[in-house]
């Protein structure tokens, strides 16, 4: 889970943001700690100390990327690189945003399941304009992600391996939060 960023357009740290009761890092965490035979990364950067004195009671791996300013590759880069120091034993990893609170876990599930039947290809989400996380990226894509620098995430190497990739559709569950007028926006939506 990549939650590493400092909300600069929000003012505020998003992932501490209220939403169904929780924060919406707390309701990724859920939703991650649903799925089967899956180990919970979060990559923490800004306001580290805050955040993680909100999820540190889940049975999740708490990581701190210090060059989160670098931007979105560079926290891929650091949970991967995390992963493969400390070989921890994985077939795939999935990242997830907390940024996009629609997206349910059964969403996740069948990105897991796609990729169950095809274990060497990236199964990503299909939005209106875009295809990108959540996505599942086998292991062997791994020395990749782990090279991602600055503020190159995961839909660049998706970009470049198009004949690896196999999409879901994400619907209209893919919006992602970055000011306070979409978190309005969304809490409204909602509620209706």
């Amino acid at each position: 889970m990549l939650a590493a960023g400092s909300s600069s357009r929000m003012g505020t740290p998003k992932q501490l943001l209220p939403w169904q009761g929780d924060s919406l890092i707390v309701n990724e965490i859920k939703k991650s700690l649903d799925l089967k035979l899956v180990q919970t990364y979060v990559v923490l950067g800004a306001n580290f100390e805050l955040i993680e004195k909100e999820i540190n009671c889940y049975p999740i791996h708490i990581l701190k990327n210090k060059q989160w300013k670098l931007g979105m590759g560079s926290t891929i880069n650091h949970g991967i690189r995390h992963l493969m120091n400390n070989q921890v034993d994985f077939d795939a990893v999935l990242f997830s945003l907390v940024d996009q609170p629609l997206i349910k876990v059964q969403h996740l599930s069948s990105l897991i399941s796609k990729f169950d039947s095809y274990p060497n290809r990236i199964v990503a989400t299909k939005m209106k304009s875009r295809i990108g996380v959540p996505a599942i990226f086998p292991k062997t894509f791994c020395p990749e992600l782990s090279k991602l620098e600055e503020d190159f995430g995961a839909r660049y190497i998706i970009e470049k391996h198009k004949d690896d990739l196999i999409t879901i559709d994400g619907g209209d569950k893919t919006i992602d939060i970055d000011t306070l007028e979409q978190y309005n926006a969304l809490l409204k939506r909602e509620k209706e």
